[in-house]
């Protein structure tokens, strides 16, 4: 399996910590998968010794880098990498302040497949939303669904990139278009992720301009709308 971690962005705030999670996550998934992976990383700060240390790891077979000032999709839709992603039979998508707690990643491409989820996520805990972290073991499909740790081919994190626009950089309001653009996603409850850190996001700023993206991109303008069509668990799934 060729298999890739991608983080979107990290940089100054919290770094050390952040570090230590992206280490952290980074043994798990060797450990659970049993065999090396490649790590794309792009860093809003320059952060040299970090690159240093993630170079000598010796279970990363690629590393891919790319530095530029900015927020979340300022980086990872510019980023020139992208280019290597239809490499990949699989791609890890988590953002650095998600610490993985228990996951298994080649069960979660199992239940990815059987269902035909696009986009599968963990249960996260400390998500800003209960439908992220308040059912006990089961597989609930979603309209909803937080951007913390999603599990994608390459085919979904194209479709992923697509519905994102430069402009709208914290993603604010995305996550709850999943049913208006018919994307099938959907969190596997048993196995879990801690989103560690409080949040940076600019708030006055991230609503603004969700509710330009609402408007320009869908027929909502705002945010209480989109509720006013959509649950956000459309299906149960018990195991």
């Amino acid at each position: 399996m060729k298999f890739l971690y991608y983080l979107p962005a990290i940089g100054k705030n919290d770094i050390e910590e952040k570090y230590n999670i992206l280490i952290h996550n980074l043994e798990y998934i060797y450990n659970n998968i049993n065999e090396s992976f490649d790590l794309c990383i792009n860093f809003y700060t320059i952060s040299d010794y970090i690159k240093v240390k993630l170079r000598s790891l010796p279970f990363i077979n690629n590393l891919y880098i790319y530095e530029k000032k900015g927020v979340l999709t300022e980086l990872f839709l510019t980023n020139p990498n992208n280019s290597y992603i239809s490499n990949y039979d699989y791609i890890l998508f988590i953002l650095d302040d998600v610490k993985i707690m228990n996951i298994d990643i080649k069960q979660m491409i199992k239940i990815k497949e059987k269902y035909h989820i696009d986009f599968l996520s963990s249960k996260i805990l400390k998500s800003s939303h209960s439908f992220m972290n308040d059912n006990p073991n089961d597989l609930t499909i979603n309209n909803f669904l937080e951007v913390y740790l999603l599990l994608f081919t390459p085919i979904d994190f194209n479709k992923f990139c697509s519905i994102h626009t430069i402009k709208n950089k914290w993603m604010w309001g995305v996550d709850f278009l999943f049913g208006y653009y018919n994307i099938r996603v959907g969190i596997l409850h048993k196995y879990i992720a801690e989103h560690v850190l409080q949040s940076n996001s600019n708030g006055s700023e991230a609503r603004e301009l969700m509710n330009e993206y609402l408007k320009t991109h869908t027929k909502y303008n705002c945010y209480d709308d989109i509720h006013k069509d959509f649950a956000a668990i459309i299906e149960t799934i018990n195991f």
